[in-house]
């Protein structure tokens, strides 16, 4: 018989509660939803709770510039200054021939609290490669050198675009996620996805996958947090709805929502939540993958 693994926590609460305790350890997860979703707000909250707990986390930005993700999540407290960052942006191409400098040579992680609050100047820039290769050296190097317990890759979508450029897409994505499971680390990637998109190859390959929904009904934005896989443990099937707020997702598990787009609430006392918006009509987006 084998012995229960302590869970990780995610650092929100209400994911948590629908994990039933959070992610199993040294896998890689994936968070998966449109833009402005709250994806990266989610994965620094997972970032957060690691340096509460004394680890070592790092955050892989291909998206957003450092500077403008720490000033966008400058609610999150003290921790967030804490989590080392690698930029992993490319650099604006040079007109001229130049040759290309390898990013793990360019660049090294830093803490969120040295990094300026205004982007590098043009003259600044460098051309830098980005390659697949190059990110896992890096990786390597800086979990071996840093001891990491927690990595973020946001996103894994700029990843394929930028690093994976010419490979087989099944090939790269089993590839990169077995290399982030042979780190032993616990993982997250966040992919931007249109609601209606079909099972891509990393969300077949991923050991979890947290799906985030943005739908309009009745001139109300609905949002809603539903846990797609989570492979070796017992989740919540239910869909959740959730605010974005200055210091994290706030997910409502006492209230579910349908693909009907009905509200039910199971409050055990206090006042009764707003109601969740109708369904929307045929003409509008349905979340496609959402359990009643």
């Amino acid at each position: 018989m084998s012995l229960p693994v302590a869970k990780v926590s995610t650092g929100n609460r209400g994911l948590d509660a629908m994990l039933e305790g959070g992610l199993l350890p040294s896998r890689p997860y994936l968070i998966v939803g449109p833009a402005g979703s709250g994806k990266t707000t989610l994965a620094l909250e997972f970032l957060c709770e690691g340096i509460r707990h004394g680890e070592r986390c790092l955050l892989v930005t291909l998206e957003e510039p450092p500077n403008e993700c720490r000033y966008n999540h400058r609610g999150f407290g003290p921790e967030v200054g804490r989590i080392d960052v690698f930029d992993a942006i490319p650099d604006v191409m040079h007109y001229e021939h130049v040759p290309f400098t390898d990013i793990s040579r360019a660049r090294s992680s830093m803490s969120f609290g040295r990094v300026p609050w205004v982007i590098r100047r043009t003259p600044e820039l460098t051309s830098v490669e980005i390659t697949i290769n190059a990110l896992e050296q890096m990786l390597r190097s800086e979990v071996a050198r840093c001891g990491y317990s927690r990595i973020v890759i946001d996103s894994l979508t700029a990843l394929q675009y930028f690093c994976m450029k010419g490979m087989d897409e099944v090939a790269g994505a089993q590839t990169f996620l077995r290399f982030l499971s042979d780190l032993y680390v616990t993982s997250i990637l966040t992919v931007e996805s249109p609601v209606e998109e079909a099972d891509s190859t990393e969300r077949i390959l991923a050991r979890g996958e947290v799906r985030l929904f943005r739908w309009e009904a009745n001139r109300t934005t609905v949002r809603a947090v539903g846990i797609e896989k989570l492979r070796g443990s017992a989740h919540d099937e239910r869909l959740h709805p959730y605010r974005i707020g200055p210091t994290g997702l706030d997910i409502d598990v006492t209230a579910t929502v349908s693909r009907r787009g009905i509200g039910r609430t199971r409050r055990a006392r206090g006042p009764s939540p707003p109601p969740i918006p109708a369904a929307p009509s045929a003409t509008e987006v349905v979340p496609p993958t959402a359990k009643p």
